[in-house]
């Protein structure tokens, strides 16, 4: 999941302030160029309203007729769009995709806690790992289409275990919790199909950043708009006050000497450096040098990097592979804006483990095509 419902996290408590029921839409399965995979939600309001987007504007419209349906029977159903046809036109749509998109809709309601909504809510807020199972079609009275339930992950080692995963789901399960990947599975039990669709969900990202300067300001702002949680560190008190952040997440007080024994780095993705100052970036440095984060940012020209991670000695092994510097994508960033959003990309790029070039680019577009 990672971000995936960040656009969802205000409208979940909307619902639960005016406690009216909506329908989520699901993606659940798509075959081809899709402007979302599975996996990806949206809100349909009694009114028409939408939160979010699943077809750019494709399907949309008719989304919002097929869930009268739901709002009126409080059945879920499931609803086929292929566009991969020239004729599309016939459906009155006017599709310009080249793809097709299997889509879940599932009544939310006050007196079910707006299931599943809530429980991908809650997964994102207490930051767990797990897989979320939903049937969407099935002829067993016990696993009636529509039925969700969320299957919490303990990260054992490097491998994520499901203990409380259920018969006839386990498998599938803790297949989709290794792969990372959605899936669709169809179990027979007592003699009945049941068809379900499995979704990862992981905890939002979290960055981490060492400086709390005025350039710091655009880079949290920018992170938190994708949905990521946001630490800042900073060894000047008068640094980190809540009205110059008023958006991150965290805000701590922390020499580098202090960091070691008072912040705990396994949950975060990303680390920046931006002190602005060689000693210190090189002594916050040496602080995470035993940090198994994926990214670390540096500000600056690449020799300045390798001054840095010169000063670490022998140490300089362990991170040097993940150490990136100067940090950002090359986007002709000047003002601080464009840096932080250059900074964010950069780090989305590969976390994502893409190459962050132009997707028209052919190499690039064919990659992207065969990864979906």
């Amino acid at each position: 999941m990672a971000n995936k419902i960040n656009h969802l996290l205000e409208a979940y408590r909307q619902l639960r302030r005016d406690q009216q029921n909506s329908v989520l839409a699901t993606i659940i399965e798509t075959f081809g160029s899709t402007y979302q995979k599975a996996g990806a939600r949206m809100l349909i309001t009694q009114t028409g309203e939408l939160v979010g987007l699943l077809g750019g504007g494709c399907f949309e419209r008719d989304l919002v007729e097929q869930a009268a349906s739901v709002f009126a029977t409080g059945h879920a159903k499931t609803v086929f769009y292929d566009m991969r046809s020239g004729e599309d036109a016939i459906w009155g749509l006017g599709l310009g995709c080249n793809g097709a998109v299997r889509v879940l809709l599932q009544l939310l309601t006050a007196e079910q806690e707006f299931s599943p909504l809530n429980l991908l809510v809650e997964a994102a807020e207490t930051q767990s790992h797990g897989v979320l199972v939903t049937v969407f079609d099935s002829t067993h009275a016990d696993f009636p289409a529509g039925r969700s339930q969320f299957l919490p992950a303990a990260i054992v080692g490097e491998q994520p275990i499901l203990p409380s995963a259920p018969f006839p789901f386990s498998t599938a399960a803790l297949q989709t919790a290794l792969q990372q990947k959605p899936r669709i599975e169809t179990h027979l039990l007592d003699g009945q199909d049941i068809k379900a669709f499995y979704d990862p969900v992981q905890p939002p990202w979290q960055l981490l950043i060492f400086g709390a300067g005025a350039d710091a300001i655009p880079l949290v702002n920018c992170a938190k708009s994708l949905g990521w949680r946001v630490t800042l560190v900073d060894h000047r008190p008068a640094h980190i006050k809540p009205e110059r952040f008023p958006l991150a997440d965290q805000l701590l007080h922390l020499t580098p000497e202090q960091v070691a024994a008072r912040l705990d780095l396994h949950p975060f993705n990303a680390i920046m450096m931006m002190t602005h100052n060689v000693e210190y970036d090189q002594r916050y440095l040496q602080s995470i040098v035993h940090c198994r984060v994926p990214f670390i940012g540096l500000l600056g020209p690449a020799h300045r990097k390798q001054r840095l991670l010169q000063s670490l000695g022998d140490d300089a092994a362990l991170i040097n592979e993940r150490v990136f510097g100067p940090v950002g994508l090359d986007i002709g960033a000047q003002t601080p804006e464009e840096i932080a959003l250059s900074i964010v990309a950069g780090i989305n790029a590969h976390l994502n483990g893409c190459s962050g070039l132009q997707l028209g680019n052919d190499i690039v577009a064919i990659k992207h095509e065969c990864s979906h």
